[in-house]
């Protein structure tokens, strides 16, 4: 390909740098060696050597700036290469200076070539670089607690999901029992979820592009690059309202050298798992490719005991998904990439095994009407049309359904970044769009009766972005970066709810039972009070947010740095909604025709009534809110292995635009304000082989927005799911994150924390069910929710030369590696029920194989989950009409994994 002359003459000028830093260094070096040699006390003496020591003043500052340009030159080239567009290397010349500048460790030089490919070695934490502020930095240079899974570690392990990330980075929790069940914890803090009215605390950002949905982030992610977990508030720079922290995801970009890679995993319950991609040159140093797919398919881990039929195990993954990117370099200066990604999904959602569903409440009183209780009766043993009604309550691997049936789960999305090197900055503009649709399929009784056939919200979800950033690239005393932002994101929710001909019976009260229970004729009555109904809810929480940012790097000195942050939103926040029911005969021509008499049939009408709830119409409404995000960060490198750093930071989340479900009315949540301290230092030793970083945080949230499970005041033994605001929470801790090359071959991590996190303001928090209290009790001073105090992500990675043809790139080694994650014990019951304890557990993946010393093959026998470990990452509340269940981890499964890059 010709070599733009611009492009060739920075090259050449490179050059001409590297010969005059040579030149100077050497003049130095001369003029210090005079000045050493003995000399005559005398004024010409002393003139002559004021002059030599403005001389070699001079050029120090000479070389020093010269050093600043070359640095700047070799920025700007490393930014090409990365870029696609090829740099002209330099001519051979007889100059010996020249012949010197041209030596591999002189970067100006010549161009890099492009990367060999190398096995999927653990890399040193000493050389990650991450885009945690928007810009390229060294993990070790970067002064905020940032845990990195890199791409070795995501290809070797095959981390395709947000639940794979947490037990490779400490201190982050994430529960995933479907997508709009997907929620995400740092700290023990941001897990929300089931409910679109608000965002998330703890944010997800792929390829540059905000998702205001969490839901959006439950499938797997193709293609993966780097995946970098960002502690402690985000919101200057990193999306919006990312006040606990953030999950900043990269793909792998488009090249302009030709490669392509496929990987497989075969195993017990008949695993199956593809991937592959590709990537290229269309037009030489114009236009790049990259296409990626991938597939999933596992049974599942949870037996389905309904004695009547046999549809496989619940709990399976069926899953796949591609993107297409497109890299276009008009020239040196300009870039834009375009990606289109689309995933779908078709499984089982929601399984989530019954735990619990005690007699007694904790003071002793009798529960005089359960699930069991209700399951008990009669109609479902001996009068019940398909005979005795099963289920399954204590046992986390089987379930009890008559209908297995499959939720829908799809993505899609179009992003165009485009950048433009400028007068020493760098424009970015980032435009985007996606969608999600998580569409339920429940059997949502938890029996193999027919209570109830559909059961779930559906979730249609879209946003639209924009954002442009103009950051400075040319070295100098300040570095800085500011722009603006403007989404709009839009939750179509649908709740449906329909009934069969056993929820009559199972729905009625204790009196109501025996009075429509007395004849076949009242028994008609009493199955057709619910069956056939449905309850449809819609509500449409839409939200505008416009914001504008700035961060500024003030290098005071060469090793001191004080970064400064502000974000000023401003947003729109509006919600609609109704509720109808619908369906089910006239149980007064019924009632009529059978005989029934006007008790029977007011019975009938209240079974109905009481379950499907008032219907209502809720008008548009929603308010404006202005909120900020500042940050105030000092950094100061005591040598080139430790640098300590601190931070205070601030930041608000909007309100959200919030109704009652059983009547309609407004009742929208207030504003939720953080407060954040960290101190920290980054260290390495023994030679920058050992990575030694720790992280002190103390977090104060006010007004904390969370779904709040309280006693439903129109059904009496009923929990109603509300979002509400929690008076406050403090998060204060340390965090530890270690990672040893031991010697060639042989490296150990370690990455923990301890956690403290208690409510500092509950007093109106709803009992847990078991406390047999519709008032409120006060968890001040109690461990939230989902917050284990120790957690632990640790492992080995060995690897070492196998003597068969190992005298070239094809020679082969044997590597093992085994990776444990701890949490201790927590409750993950939002109202601290303690049905929601689950003890400390340890889960434990590892493998070993066989590859390429190039890393071009990889063959390896791996087990996730090895020990079977059996837990669970959140628990529900039991109620009148249902047992106390757990989403639980998945179970052990293993096989072959096979890696090939060409």
């Amino acid at each position: 390909m010709k070599v733009p002359l611009h492009i060739s003459n920075r090259r050449g000028l490179s050059v001409c740098v590297a010969m005059a830093i040579a030149g100077g260094s050497m003049l130095i070096a001369s003029d210090a060696t005079a000045q050493t040699a003995p000399v005559k006390k005398s004024a010409k003496k002393t003139g002559n050597k004021a002059v030599a020591d403005t001389k070699v003043n001079d050029l120090q500052a000479q070389v020093e700036r010269l050093s600043r340009e070359l640095e700047a030159s070799k920025r700007r080239e490393q930014d090409l290469l990365k870029r696609g567009v090829a740099v002209a290397p330099v001519p051979a010349t007889t100059d010996p200076a020249a012949q010197t500048s041209q030596e591999p460790d002189n970067v100006a030089a010549a161009a890099e070539p492009e990367p060999e490919e190398k096995a999927d070695e653990p890399q040193n934490l000493s050389e990650v670089v991450v885009t945690s502020r928007r810009k390229e930095e060294k993990l070790q240079e970067v002064p905020i607690p940032v845990a990195v899974i890199n791409r070795e570690t995501l290809e070797r392990d095959n981390v395709v999901s947000v639940q794979d990330f947490s037990r490779r980075a400490p201190n982050l929790g994430v529960t995933s029992a479907n997508a709009r069940q997907t929620s995400i914890a740092l700290r023990g803090l941001g897990k929300n979820s089931g409910n679109e009215s608000m965002e998330p605390s703890v944010g997800v950002m792929v390829d540059n592009v905000w998702r205001a949905w969490t839901g959006a982030a439950w499938a797997n992610f193709a293609d993966l690059d780097q995946v970098e977990v960002l502690r402690g508030p985000q919101g200057t720079l990193q999306g919006k309202n990312s006040n606990l922290g953030l999950l900043n995801i990269t793909t792998k970009a488009p090249s302009f050298k030709n490669s392509y890679y496929v990987d497989g995993f075969a195993g017990d319950r008949d695993t199956l798992q593809g991937k592959f991609g590709a990537t290229g040159t269309i037009l030489p140093g114009l236009l790049a490719y990259r296409a990626s797919g991938f597939i999933d398919k596992r049974d599942g881990f949870v037996k389905n005991l309904d004695v009547h039929r046999s549809e496989g195990d619940l709990g399976e993954t069926n899953a796949l998904g591609g993107r297409l990117q497109f890299l276009f370099t008009p020239s040196e200066d300009l870039s834009a990439r375009l990606i289109v990604d689309k995933t779908a999904s078709t499984q089982t959602m929601s399984v989530q095994p019954l735990i619990a569903d005690p007699t007694r409440f904790d003071d002793g009183t009798l529960r005089n009407t359960t699930f069991s209780t209700r399951l008990a009766r009669d109609w479902f043993n001996t009068l019940r049309t398909n005979g005795q009604a099963v289920t399954v309550i204590g046992d986390p691997r089987a379930m009890a359904n008559n209908e297995r049936r499959q939720s829908r789960g799809d993505g899609s999305g179009v992003s165009a970044e485009i950048n433009w090197d400028v007068a020493g900055h760098r424009l970015t503009s980032i435009s985007a769009y996606r969608d999600a649709l998580f569409e339920p399929n429940h059997d949502g009784d938890g029996s193999t009766a027919d209570i109830e056939r559909i059961s779930g919200w559906t979730v249609k979800n879209e946003q639209w972005s924009q954002e442009l950033r103009l950051a400075s690239k040319d070295p100098g005393p300040v570095d800085y970066q500011f722009g603006v932002f403007a989404m709009r994101a839009i939750a179509n929710t649908f709740n449906q709810r329909l009934f069969g001909v056993d929820a009559g019976a199972f729905h009625a009260s204790n009196s109501q039972y025996s009075l429509l229970n007395a004849s076949p004729a009242s028994r008609q009555l009493l199955a057709a009070s619910m069956r056939d109904t449905m309850l449809t809810q819609n509500v449409v929480p839409a939200t505008d947010s416009y914001a504008g940012y700035g961060q500024i790097n003030w290098h005071v000195t060469d090793d001191a740095t004080l970064t400064l942050g502000l974000r000023n939103t401003y947003e729109r926040r509006e919600n609609t909604g109704y509720s109808r029911n619908l369906g089910g005969v006239d149980l007064d021509a019924l009632g009529a025709s059978l005989g029934s008499n006007a008790a029977q049939i007011a019975a009938a009408k209240a079974i109905r009534s009481n379950r499907l709830g008032p219907e209502w119409d809720a008008p548009r409404q929603g308010f404006d809110q202005n909120s900020q995000n500042w940050l105030i960060n000092p950094s100061y490198k005591v040598n080139k292995d430790l640098m300590v750093y601190g931070s205070v930071a601030g930041g608000q989340k909007s309100g959200a635009a919030q109704f009652n479900f059983n009547t309609g009315a407004t009742e929208n949540v207030k504003p939720e304000d953080v407060m954040d301290y960290e101190f920290g230092f980054k260290s390495t030793w023994l030679d920058r082989k050992l990575v030694f970083n720790v992280n002190l945080y103390q977090t104060d949230i006010q007004s904390f927005q969370s779904q709040l499970v309280a006693p439903d005041p129109l059904r009496a033994g009923q929990f109603l799911s509300q979002l509400g605001n929690i008076g406050g929470i403090q998060l204060r801790g340390i965090e530890l994150e270690t990672n040893w090359d031991i010697t060639q071959g042989l490296n150990v991590f370690l990455n923990g924390s301890y956690n403290k996190a208690i409510y500092t303001d509950f007093a109106n928090a709803p009992c847990p069910p078991e406390a047999n209290n519709n008032g409120f009790c006060d968890q001040t001073g109690k461990t939230i929710p989902n917050a284990p105090a120790f957690t632990a992500n640790y492992g080995i990675d060995y690897r070492s030369p196998l003597t068969f043809g190992y005298g070239n790139d094809y020679g082969l080694q044997w590597h093992a590696y085994l990776i444990d994650s701890f949490k201790s014990a927590a409750n993950y019951n939002a109202s601290l029920s303690r049905y929601g304890k689950q003890d400390a557990y340890h889960v434990t993946d590892g493998g070993i194989g066989v590859g390429t010393k190039n890393g071009k093959y990889n063959l390896d026998l791996v087990g996730r989950n090895i020990f079977d470990t059996i837990y669970f990452t959140n628990a529900s509340n039991f109620s009148g009409t249902g047992a106390a269940s757990a989403s639980y981890g998945d179970a052990r499964y293993y096989g072959v994994h096979f890696r090939a890059k060409f």
